[in-house]
C-alpha cells in the first residue's frame, strides 16, 4: 500500500491500522478492493501488509476476485479471513533481515518470504491486535 494511493493520501501508520485493518476491512466481510494487481498465493497464505516501509498488519488470504471489468476504479477484490486480521507494532526491513536474510527492502514490488520463518516475525511483534 502507498501513501500516494488513493485512500491513503496524507494518513498516518496508526490510521490506517484503526481505519483500515481494525475498521473497514472486518466491517467489509475481510473485502480488499484493488486497482491493478491481485495476488496469486494459495489459500491460507499469511499476507502482511506494508505501509511507508514498515509491515502493520497481517491476514489470511482466501481468494482473489477478479472482475472482468473494472468496477469503479477497482480490478478486483481480495478476500481475507476476518478472524485472522492482526496489526502489531510496525516492523522495519531490518527486523524483517533478521527473520528472513534475503528480504530485499519494501516497495511496490510483492516477495514471497519462507513461510517456514513466519513463526519466528511472530515472536518479534509488539502489541498485537485482534480483529
Amino acid at each position: 500500500m502507498s501513501d500516494k494511493a488513493r485512500g491513503f493520501v496524507g494518513r498516518s501508520i496508526a490510521d490506517v491500522q484503526r481505519g483500515l485493518f481494525e475498521r473497514d476491512l472486518p466491517a467489509n466481510g475481510g473485502r480488499f478492493s484493488y486497482p491493478r494487481a491481485g495476488l496469486v498465493a494459495p489459500v491460507g497464505t499469511i499476507v502482511l501488509f506494508q505501509y511507508q516501509a514498515r509491515v502493520i498488519a497481517s491476514a489470511v488470504f482466501v481468494r482473489d476476485e477478479r472482475f472482468e471489468r473494472s468496477v469503479r476504479g477497482y480490478a478486483g477484490v481480495l478476500h481475507f479471513e476476518v478472524g485472522s486480521i492482526r496489526t502489531f507494532e510496525p516492523v522495519d526491513a531490518q527486523t524483517m533481515r533478521k527473520v528472513w536474510p534475503a528480504f530485499r527492502a519494501f516497495g511496490h514490488v510483492k516477495q514471497a518470504l519462507h513461510p517456514g520463518r513466519y513463526a519466528a516475525l511472530r515472536r518479534r511483534l509488539k502489541r498485537v491486535g485482534e480483529h
